[in-house]
């Protein structure tokens, strides 16, 4: 270093003063931002759903099974993989899930998520899909080694056994009937079916097809079906379309052309306005990717214009707009919420999946 006469010494002591000036105003600018970043994902929910709770279900590979309830993540007992169905009444939280290679839950809990208990579901290697609260009884739809059933607190009713058959959706109606859907393997094609107490009926496919029913809402006393059906493909065997049936009535969603690449499409949840509009949530598919779409009354939405992989496993709508909960990316992704084109990221640094979502007012 050269010698420091007064006037080196008096520019080095300046350039100090300024670098020192800088470095302060730079930590202080990176301080505020942080604080902005915390505050304004701290505010999403009170923006968002003022005097609502948003419970979002799902895992993350480092916790397991776990709920989401505004911004707060609660971590499930009893070491469960999977949180994959959600239900409320009387300021508990339903949950239901499974445990890999295991058994398939409830877990109820208060409103904080504190409290929580836990209750197997008969059958072995059983998975609780979707749960619903009737006259005080637990009901949830799923499956379990030998085929489809449903648990009513907790004790289990087969539907379609020894042969490939799952359940997901439960619903019981006005009159107490209770609804499950799902799908059963006849003749190597899965017929898209339901169950009414317990009593299976078969819902339309496509000729030469496949179909799966998995989600059921009832609405003005109708029974909407949501899931997927296939077509045959010359060149790509099989094309995946979402699917829902009014009373039986089979209508088909538009996945795009398949000359732009678009070929298959998945279904996960499904939402019926009070004008009985349907949407449909799940991904659709081209070449490269799975892109978070859903559905309204047959038309296709790609969210951020298709510039965003991923995947909605969850849609329920609050004051004319809908609230959506998935993954970017896909299979295991990012835990995320979409209202609009605004998104709220659970944790950047979390891996894992999203199966439902439940709006309490």
């Amino acid at each position: 270093m050269p010698f420091l006469t007064p006037i080196n010494f008096k520019h080095f002591k300046l350039n100090y003063l300024k670098n020192l000036l800088l470095l302060t105003i730079i930590l202080s600018l990176s301080s505020c931002t942080k604080d902005l970043v915390d505050e304004k994902s701290f505010d999403f929910f009170d923006e968002n759903f003022a005097n609502k709770t948003i419970v979002v279900a799902g895992s993350t590979l480092n916790d397991g099974a776990i709920v989401w309830i505004n911004e707060k993540k609660i971590k499930l007992i009893g070491n469960g993989t999977e949180a994959t169905g959600l239900s409320h009444q009387n300021n508990k939280i339903y949950v239901t899930g499974w445990t890999y290679g295991g058994t398939g839950s409830v877990w109820v809990m208060d409103l904080d998520g504190s409290n929580q208990t836990q209750t197997e579901l008969q059958g072995k290697f059983s998975e609780g899909q979707r749960i619903t609260i009737h006259d005080g009884d637990i009901y949830v739809g799923g499956y379990f080694q030998n085929g489809s059933c449903f648990w009513k607190n907790g004790s289990k009713t087969n539907l379609t056994v020894n042969a490939d058959s799952m359940s997901w959706g439960i619903e019981v109606d006005q009159n107490n009937n209770l609804f499950n859907v799902g799908y059963y393997m006849k003749s190597h094609s899965l017929i898209p079916s339901f169950w009414k107490n317990g009593t299976r009926k078969n819902l339309s496919k496509p000729r030469h097809g496949d179909g799966e029913a998995k989600y059921i809402q009832i609405v003005n006393n109708k029974k909407f079906i949501a899931g997927t059906t296939s077509v045959p493909h010359n060149f790509l065997g099989y094309i995946t379309k979402p699917t829902y049936w009014v009373n039986g009535q089979r209508k088909t969603g538009d996945i795009g052309s398949v000359d732009d690449g678009w070929q298959n499409s998945e279904v996960f949840d499904m939402f019926v306005d009070d004008q009985e509009n349907v949407y449909l949530a799940g991904f659709s598919q081209d070449m490269d990717l799975e892109y978070p779409t859903y559905w309204k009354n047959e038309k296709k939405h790609l969210m951020s214009n298709g510039e965003l992989s991923g995947v909605i496993r969850g849609i329920e709508m609050i004051n004319g707009e809908l609230v959506l909960a998935g993954t970017q990316s896909y299979f295991p992704g990012t835990p995320c919420i979409w209202v609009g084109e605004k998104t709220y990221v659970y944790d950047e640094n979390a891996v894992g999946e999203v199966w439902d979502i439940l709006v309490i007012n």
